[in-house]
């Protein structure tokens, strides 16, 4: 991998700051200790600042200024978030620089210089406020373009001892229709949920009583759905479960940028966690769908919130069970590297020092051109479609850390 294919990540758009009311930290503090290397805050803070300045543009317009302190998941707001990801970031990026020798892993003297120039570049195109907020130095800079490069050359020379074959029974992707009518309530405009009334509840179970109606009638699903006052949708979904996984509440594990998430649908409910792919089904609704034949349409399904009638449209969808395939075998590569990383997570000294932490903090957001945000999107497509392919390491990596200091 060579250096300008992950200097691509850094924002090549110029920023600006919201009237600058933040607090300066100490960049120097210690925030974390892998055995006896010191993980500096400056770092991590520029790496929070960094994603926040990514995130920006596209957040405050759905959520409004300030969403960073907005509870979105759990009980934590998208700060604490950000923290949690950043810290478990840096605790795998100095994990992997510890074992480089391991895969022979080095960063050449070219390479050196051309993430040289990139911090050079960000440094003198951001403002003296942009640059105080991210708290970046050119060395700071430098030395998380290196981890980053570091990490893409040890994920590539991880994985090749994985078996990534795929079958095409764990590729398969099936194609359905659905009715969903969630009647306990749902996400208002601001992402609150909202109970319904029991007579709103009332309500949707008579369009669900007035779809199987039409049905027996001989309508189609979706003329059901359309007389009733709703609407038929279609998606896909992987009928393999791998056999050794476990029943898992999937609802703590959604992201947004998953591949493996085919359906359209979204659900609080239980199914079958494989490291192959996860549906976004209830397993009640897998099961039906399993059940039936291509064009058949099942009963009234009723989980714990939501009315559901599928039918299955085709065992197998070509074009989704080779997407599929992909996912399936980046998956598995993922799962190898995870457990190389794991183990030797597992045999270091690792620590965290909260309060120092705690002191990342935002209170402005930063903007960009319309110009330069096209280039920093461009920057950011290019950048994910390298071959690091770490998106389930950097999104299951939101666990508290452990050796948490006060």
């Amino acid at each position: 991998m060579k250096a300008k294919k992950v200097i691509a990540m850094l924002l090549a758009a110029t920023l600006s700051v919201t009237a600058f009311t933040g607090c300066a930290i100490n960049k120097t503090a210690t925030v974390a200790t892998l055995d006896k290397e010191d993980i500096k805050l400056g770092l991590v803070n520029f790496m929070i600042r960094y994603q926040e300045a990514g995130y920006d543009d596209m957040y405050i317009q759905y959520m409004g200024e300030g969403y960073w302190d907005k509870t979105v998941s759990g009980n934590n707001t998208v700060l604490e978030t950000w923290k949690k990801n950043a810290i478990e970031e840096a605790h795998e990026l100095y994990t992997l620089k510890a074992h480089q020798s391991d895969y022979d892993v080095e960063v050449s003297d070219n390479e050196k210089k051309e993430i040289k120039k990139a911090a050079e570049k960000f440094m003198k195109a951001n403002s003296d406020d942009v640059i105080d907020e991210m708290s970046a130095t050119e060395e700071i800079v430098e030395e998380y373009l290196e981890l980053r490069l570091i990490k893409s050359k040890m994920y590539a020379a991880i994985i090749k001892n994985a078996d990534s074959s795929v079958t095409d029974e764990e590729a398969n992707m099936a194609a359905y229709t659905v009715v969903k009518l969630d009647y306990k309530g749902a996400y208002d405009s601001n992402y609150q949920y909202q109970t319904y009334t029991d007579e709103q509840s009332a309500q949707i179970k008579a369009q669900a009583d007035a779809v199987v109606e039409a049905l027996a009638g001989g309508a189609s699903l979706e003329d059901a759905a359309k007389a009733a006052g709703t609407t038929a949708t279609t998606g896909t979904y992987a009928t393999y479960v791998d056999p050794d996984a476990e029943k898992t509440d999937d609802s703590d594990k959604k992201s947004d940028d998953t591949e493996s998430k085919e359906s359209s649908e979204s659900s609080d409910s239980k199914t079958k966690d494989s490291v192959y792919t996860t549906n976004n089904l209830d397993q009640s609704v897998v099961d039906a769908l399993n059940s039936l034949e291509e064009g058949h349409t099942s009963d009234l399904i009723t989980t714990d919130s939501t009315y559901y009638i599928v039918r299955l449209d085709k065992k197998t969808d070509e074009k989704a069970t080779e997407s599929n395939r992909k996912t399936v075998k980046g998956n598995k590569e993922d799962k190898y590297y995870n457990g190389i990383l794991s183990g030797w997570q597992d045999d270091e000294k690792w620590s965290v020092k909260q309060k120092q932490l705690d002191k990342i903090k935002i209170h402005n957001y930063f903007t960009t051109t319309k110009k330069d945000k096209k280039a920093a999107d461009t920057s950011a497509t290019e950048s994910t479609q390298q071959s690091e392919s770490t998106n389930s390491t950097d999104t299951e990596n939101t666990e508290a850390v452990d050796g948490t200091e006060n």
